[in-house]
C-alpha cells in the first residue's frame, strides 16, 4: 500500500452500522488504489471486531463520549502517528469546529454526511443519499466541494456487480433486515405479519449485531408457521438480497443496496435522517413506504403492502426495474477516486 487514511465513525446501539458500513465500503474502494485504512471507533468492542473481520485495523477511542476535544486530540494524534494525510469523518454529530480543528492540524478532511446541520470547513462532503442535493449545503471556506446525490452511495465491493434481475411470477422469499439495532423491538411483530400471509414461501431474517432481543425473535420465529431463517450479523448480505422477492427493511443504507440488487421493498423509518431519502425512494416507485416504526398503525400498513405485493408480480417487476436503475453501485469507486484525485500525494 502507498499510503493511508484514517476513518473516524462510531457504530452500535442507536447509531447503528449504516455509518460504518459505508467507511468499510470506501476503505475497500480506496483498497483498489493501493490505499490503506486505518479505523478510529467509539468503544463498542462488536464495532471494533467488524472492522478487524474486513481486514483493516482498528482502534477504540479511550473513552465512552464521542466528538468531544478529547476526541478530537485522539484522532488528531493517530492520524499523526500513521502518516494519515487524510482524515475521513462519518457522523451526524462531529459539528464543524471539530472538521475545522482537524483542518487545521493539517490533515485533508472528508465528511461523510447525511444532513446539513452547519457550513462546512472541510475540503470535501460527500452526501451519497437520495435526497442529498435537495439540502441546503454551504463552504465555510468557499473552498469545498459537495459530492451530492446516489451515484456517491457507497455500496460494498459485494455490489459493484449485480446482474439485472429476473422476477418471479411466484414468490419464494421475503427479506427482513433492520439494520444493525432495532431501537422499537419490531422483529417479532414483523416476523408474524409476513407468517400471516398466504403463499408457500420462505422467510429470512437478518438480526443486527446491537439487538438486544434475540431470545425474542428466536421464540417467535419457532411458532410460525413458514419456515424461517435467522442470520445473525452476516458479514455479507448480497445473496440474501438476490435470492428474496420482496424485502421489508428499515430506512438506513440498506435501502441503497436492495435498490441496487432490485429487490423490491416495504420500508420503515426508524430514524429521522432516514426521512428525505425514504420519501424519494418511494417518490421514484422504488419502495412503498409504512411510515414511522414508533406509529401504533405501522404493522397493519406493512401488512397490508406485503399483501398487496406478493400477489402483484407487475409491481415488483416495475419496483425493481426502478431500483436497478438509480443505484449503480459505483458509489465508493467513484468516491475513491474523488479523494485520490483532490488530495495531492495520497496515491505516492
Amino acid at each position: 500500500m502507498r499510503t493511508t487514511v484514517l476513518f473516524r465513525v462510531d457504530a452500535g446501539p442507536v447509531v447503528g452500522l449504516g455509518h460504518l458500513q459505508r467507511c468499510l465500503s470506501l476503505a475497500g474502494a480506496l483498497r483498489r488504489l493501493e490505499v490503506a485504512s486505518v479505523f478510529l471507533v467509539n468503544r463498542t468492542p462488536a464495532t471494533q471486531q467488524r472492522v478487524e473481520r474486513f481486514g483493516y485495523e482498528a482502534r477504540m477511542i479511550s473513552q465512552s463520549r464521542s466528538w468531544d476535544a478529547a476526541d478530537l486530540s485522539e484522532t488528531i494524534a493517530l492520524a499523526a502517528v500513521q502518516r494519515c494525510p487524510v482524515v475521513i469523518v462519518d457522523s451526524d454529530h462531529e459539528g464543524e469546529r471539530y472538521l475545522r480543528q482537524l483542518r487545521d492540524a493539517g490533515f485533508f478532511v472528508c465528511a461523510l454526511e447525511d444532513l446539513a446541520p452547519h457550513p462546512f470547513p472541510s475540503q470535501l462532503v460527500v452526501n451519497g443519499d437520495a435526497h442529498a442535493r435537495e439540502l441546503p449545503y454551504v463552504s465555510s471556506t468557499g473552498e469545498t466541494v459537495f459530492l451530492l446525490g446516489p451515484e456517491y452511495s457507497m455500496l460494498r465491493e459485494e455490489f459493484w456487480s449485480i446482474p439485472q434481475r429476473v422476477v418471479r411470477e411466484i414468490p419464494q422469499r421475503v427479506l427482513i433486515m433492520l439494520g444493525g439495532d432495532d431501537p422499537y423491538r419490531l422483529m417479532p411483530d414483523i416476523l408474524r405479519v409476513v407468517d400471516a400471509c398466504q403463499g408457500h414461501f420462505t422467510i429470512a431474517a437478518v438480526i443486527g449485531p446491537f439487538f438486544t432481543h434475540v431470545q425474542e425473535i428466536e421464540a417467535t420465529a419457532a411458532r410460525l408457521a413458514h419456515p424461517v431463517q435467522l442470520i445473525h450479523a452476516p458479514e455479507a448480505v448480497r445473496d440474501l438480497m438476490l435470492e428474496a422477492d420482496v424485502a421489508l427493511s428499515a430506512g438506513g443504507q440498506t435501502l441503497y443496496e436492495l435498490a441496487r440488487v432490485g429487490c423490491p421493498t416495504i420500508a420503515v423509518r426508524t430514524a429521522a435522517n432516514q426521512d428525505g431519502q425514504v420519501r424519494v425512494f418511494a417518490q421514484q416507485g422504488f419502495l412503498q413506504a409504512v411510515g414511522w416504526a414508533g406509529d401504533r398503525a405501522v404493522i397493519r400498513l406493512m401488512q397490508e403492502a406485503l399483501r398487496c405485493l406478493l400477489s402483484d408480480p407487475q409491481a415488483r417487476a416495475a419496483m425493481s426495474a426502478i431500483g436497478q436503475r438509480l443505484i449503480d453501485g459505483q458509489g465508493a469507486l467513484r468516491v475513491a477516486q474523488a479523494l485520490a484525485t483532490r488530495q495531492e500525494g495520497l496515491l505516492v
